[in-house]
């Protein structure tokens, strides 16, 4: 074969390769392969952004949700849209166009639980196709309540359920004491939440406080008796007689004020045990629970449709004069506490609602922190959280300590611990 054939037979061979490949860069392709009006693009690259308004928070955490407002959100599926409270993944439980609601992340299930207890965290949202994130919102974190497991108690007694539970204390290592009035039994947890039986006593009905010695002292209310117990537990001694003693704080010099729930009166005792009554506290309102702060002791005073606390400064001699702090509550105010700022916190009820109020002293303010249910008594505070006793009285294994978490304040000293 000549070389000029050879060259035209070579050309024919690759000519006849490509040729298939040419008819198909010259025929239509099948509109089905294309996006555009009649075909559209599932996840689009040139998607918009979300755009986040506001977020509007529930009061109670995690039982509930919060609505995120805005536009763009992704509705053909409400788990395409990616929302973030800062490292965390919040579940979507329905999406419109102008807002979505999800279930606020909180610990177990979260990355970061620390997160709980900034001021503010940043909300984002992703969807597909979409070239970057939403622009951020803040949330802040409003108290989270739940139920501290106080319910069930060693099989070798013969009432173990955990009723009518009456005071809380803490101590310096962080074990908490539960008193199940029923029993008359004082629990132990250490901060790893294991349970022993701390001390039985003759009666009790009151409240408890650890002491600067760290004994544990508990009123004896229908014994007109101060109860204290060694730091190690088991045993406890009659330690005072004070009339119908509930409420009971320490101040810093190791002195037990007691109030006199049935007379409305306040005592004093003595680290040696000595009992003196400083005051008879002024008007009709039932006198109980009592909380010393900044040099002041402060006594709960209500009536059926208005709670106030009274203020006595505390002096060498005892107490000063009575003045009234009005809190703003149409209803009962019982136990209470203090921030570091000088903010009261305390359980109340108003409408019937049982409720933990917050009520800012610089500001003269009051805000509802959570509605809670039973009968609300004593609470204590420690670490990150409000203790507070439901003191509902039932014979069902449903009465409990409750937990309320406090995201923008610590808690002032007490001087038992």
């Amino acid at each position: 074969m000549t070389t000029s054939l050879l060259k035209r037979y070579t050309v024919l061979i690759i000519f006849i390769s490509i040729f298939p490949l040419l008819l198909t860069l010259c025929t239509k392709p099948d509109k089905n392969l294309v996006y555009g009006p009649d075909n559209p693009d599932p996840y689009p690259a040139n998607r918009d952004v979300a755009v986040l308004d506001s977020i509007q928070p529930v009061t109670v955490y995690p039982t509930e949700a919060a609505t995120i407002f805005g536009a763009g959100f992704y509705t053909d599926a409400k788990d395409k849209n990616f929302v973030w409270f800062d490292l965390a993944r919040a579940e979507v439980i329905d999406v419109m166009e102008n807002r979505i609601v999800v279930e606020v992340p909180v610990p177990p299930n979260t990355i970061n639980p620390d997160f709980l207890f900034k001021d503010a965290i940043d909300v984002k949202i992703s969807l597909p196709g979409s070239f970057d994130w939403s622009n951020s919102i803040p949330f802040i974190f409003k108290p989270m309540a739940h139920v501290y497991e106080v319910k069930v108690y060693p099989a070798q007694q013969d009432e173990s359920k955990f009723t009518t539970p009456r005071g809380l204390a803490f101590d310096t290592f962080g074990n908490i004491y539960l008193m199940n009035q029923r029993t008359r039994t004082v629990f132990l947890d250490n901060p790893d939440k294991e349970r022993s039986i701390f001390a039985f006593l003759a009666r009790f009905d009151g409240g408890l406080r650890t002491g600067p010695d760290g004994a544990l002292y508990g009123s004896g209310n229908s014994a007109n008796t101060v109860y204290k117990i060694p730091q190690a537990g088991g045993s406890f001694e009659e330690w005072a007689t004070v009339p119908n003693p509930w409420g009971m704080d320490f101040d810093d010099k190791g002195n037990l004020f007691v109030v006199d729930e049935g007379n409305g009166n306040l005592y004093i005792v003595s680290s040696q045990a000595v009992v003196e009554k400083v005051a008879e506290l002024p008007g009709d309102e039932k006198k109980e629970y009592c909380r010393i702060f900044d040099d002041n002791i402060y006594v709960s005073a209500n009536t059926a449709t208005s709670g106030f606390f009274l203020r006595l400064p505390l002096t060498g001699a005892g107490v000063g004069s009575a003045d009234t702090v009005e809190v703003g509550i149409e209803g009962f105010v019982k136990d209470l506490t203090f921030g570091l700022d000088g903010s009261i916190y305390f359980t109340g009820v108003e409408a019937g609602v049982n409720g933990v109020y917050k009520y800012e002293t610089s500001t003269e303010t009051l805000k509802k922190l959570v509605e809670l249910s039973g009968n609300l008594g004593f609470l204590s505070w420690f670490d990150k959280f409000l203790y507070i006793s439901n003191m509902t009285g039932s014979d069902t294994i449903n009465d409990h300590i409750y937990q309320v978490l406090i995201y923008d304040n610590e808690s002032a000293p007490y001087h038992g611990r």
